[in-house]
């Protein structure tokens, strides 16, 4: 049997793709199969499959883009346990160590199953009787409105803090990089045992962000109205809105994100690399 791969990509960029019909062709010219939604299919890039279909024989999923689109495929495929390969031909890729200039060596690495793979802690999220997994972040935060809110949050039921502004962030170490670091929380190595939980410009000026052991069970309690509507964010993809009083249970879910790294990830040299791009873009602005 051929070994199976899905492609998801980014439909708005067209360097992504272009790199995933370039993989494509290099693993099915390996003897590979390649699977992909429709409109990606139609570009040229494998046989139509959608994502919520997909058959038990798949040996990774591979995401072409930024890191945004690595999240919105692991939220699909969190309760496979499936290996996570990204692609960068996005903006920040501190998830994406693939190359879409080297499709022949991706296409060897994939087909030889030679690649290391590193499991990375998903947050396991409670609210309003659903349950929900995160990889990097939640975010509790005001929506729409451009009112304060108030969020307080727990740790073992001991209260931590209780913010004024624009909500409450939880991070995993991952996800230390992401929404959390433009809200001023620490940089945190990814293989570090720990939570993250940082308010969102708070009103209190000597409130700071909190770092949580990894065993830590937090609690976040929000109010919100019809007219003045809060809103969870999951990863940035997963909306839920909220109108009324919550309580949001935040822990370790038992489960893992498996994410293929095929070479060494050295994380200081990745943030210094990408501080360096941002820095150039921002003057080029």
């Amino acid at each position: 049997m051929k070994p199976s791969f899905y492609f998801y990509a980014n439909p708005y960029q067209t360097r992504s793709v272009e790199a995933a019909r370039a993989l494509a062709q290099a693993v099915e010219a390996a003897g590979g199969k390649v699977l992909a939604e429709k409109w990606l299919a139609d570009s040229g890039v494998g046989a139509p499959c959608e994502l919520k279909a997909l058959p038990a024989d798949i040996r990774a999923l591979v995401a072409f883009g930024g890191d945004g689109t690595l999240l919105r495929a692991a939220q699909e495929v969190m309760d496979r346990q499936l290996p996570l390969l990204g692609v960068h031909t996005g903006t920040v890729g501190f998830l994406m160590p693939g190359r879409a200039e080297e499709p022949q060596a991706t296409a060897a690495l994939l087909m030889e199953e030679s690649y290391p793979i590193e499991a990375f802690p998903l947050l396991q999220v409670r609210c309003e009787g659903k349950e929900y997994r995160a990889l990097n972040d939640l975010a509790l935060a005001r929506g729409e409105h451009p009112g304060v809110i108030e969020v307080t949050a727990l740790a073992d039921g001991e209260e931590v803090f209780c913010a004024h502004g624009d909500g409450v962030v939880v991070s995993t170490p991952l996800g230390a990089t992401a929404y959390g670091l433009s809200a001023g929380g620490p940089i945190v190595r990814p293989d570090a045992p720990c939570l993250l939980l940082t308010p969102l410009c708070a009103r209190e000026l000597l409130l700071r962000p909190v770092i949580l052991p990894f065993q830590a069970h937090i609690t976040l309690l929000a109010h919100g109205r019809d007219r003045r509507r809060l809103q969870l964010a999951l990863d940035g993809q997963t909306l839920v809105p909220i109108t009324h009083e919550v309580q949001i249970q935040v822990s370790l879910a038992p489960e893992s994100a498996l994410l293929i790294r095929p070479e060494k990830h050295c994380f200081f040299d990745t943030l210094r690399k990408k501080q360096a791009i941002w820095n150039q873009q921002e003057k080029q602005e």
